[in-house]
């Protein structure tokens, strides 16, 4: 118990996308499978000091995938964080209702947790205060919805590239606005050039990449390096780092290392990793607390 509790600890250090992990990456980070973790986390020691998102024991078996893992004290940080709010909608949203109802989304927490987080939802709206990957539909039954779900207008619109969500439902790619209708005239006004992927700010191109990516997955907002490597192959290497290393700096994205237990990296995905203090890290997170 005592080395959970200190893996614990280290990713609320970490912050950002790392804290709370889900019970999934919990275990994976204590080299345990998601059922022996569920195990030590039920004892009278670990019960004082944390705390599952969703109910556990009996009948009750709590996706390791969607289910949260905070210290006890960290309760009404966690309800008013974008990480909870983020892992709920994932959870909620279906591919043919991809708005969840505000009243569904506490649906399946603790009980304390899901009233701090029904009251942080309607706070939220009240300040027009969300993460800018999500939306709200207001109204007398608010609506979430991911931005990625809706069609919007080319100035507003999130760069995303084509790919294959969670669901398998392909999604198209937002219009750049490029491709206008025809002019009164009598000859069409022939659409803008659409820039190349390399004339674009590596920021952005990393942001699509790492949102069709992290949909591909399942929506843990857990992504390899390798894969983004992959994803962006015209960028140099060194390029890459260093830009990476900016976009941590703003708070945008989080590096983590695997233990190399629970699951076997490959040697790409090694080789991919950067190595910072002793650990290699291999997986990034994109943050939530800024």
């Amino acid at each position: 118990m005592p080395k959970l509790l200190g893996v614990l600890e280290s990713q609320k250090q970490l912050g950002g996308a790392s804290y709370p992990p889900t019970l999934e990456r919990l275990a994976e980070l204590n080299g345990n499978k998601p059922a022996e973790t569920i195990k030590a986390l039920n004892t009278k020691e670990a019960k004082a000091r944390v705390l599952l998102s969703r109910a556990a024991g009996g009948k009750n078996k709590p996706a390791p995938g969607t289910t949260l893992v905070l210290l006890s004290e960290d309760l009404e940080a966690v309800a008013r964080s974008d990480r909870l709010l983020d892992v709920q909608l994932q959870s909620a949203r279906k591919p043919d209702a991809p708005a969840v109802d505000l009243a569904q989304l506490p649906k399946g927490l603790v009980p304390a947790l899901s009233r701090a987080f029904k009251a942080a939802l309607e706070q939220r709206i009240a300040e027009r205060r969300l993460p800018r990957t999500i939306g709200v539909l207001t109204g007398k039954k608010p609506l979430f919805f991911f931005l990625a779900d809706a069609v919007l207008p080319a100035a507003a619109a999130p760069e995303l590239p084509a790919a294959t969500a969670s669901d398998g439902a392909a999604r198209p790619t937002v219009p750049d606005g490029a491709g206008k209708a025809a002019s009164d005239g009598a000859h069409p006004t022939p659409p803008a050039a659409s820039p190349s992927p390399a004339a674009s700010p590596f920021p952005a191109r990393f942001d699509a990449a790492f949102t069709a990516l992290d949909q591909a997955s399942g929506g843990l907002n857990y992504v390899t390096l390798h894969a983004l490597r992959e994803a962006l192959p015209d960028v140099p290497r060194a390029t890459f780092d260093a830009e990476l290393t900016a976009l941590r700096r703003q708070r945008r994205y989080s590096l983590d290392p695997s233990d190399g237990r629970h699951h076997q990296m490959a040697d790409a995905e090694r080789e991919a990793g950067i190595m910072e203090a002793g650990n290699l890290l291999v997986y990034v997170a994109r943050r939530h607390d800024t």
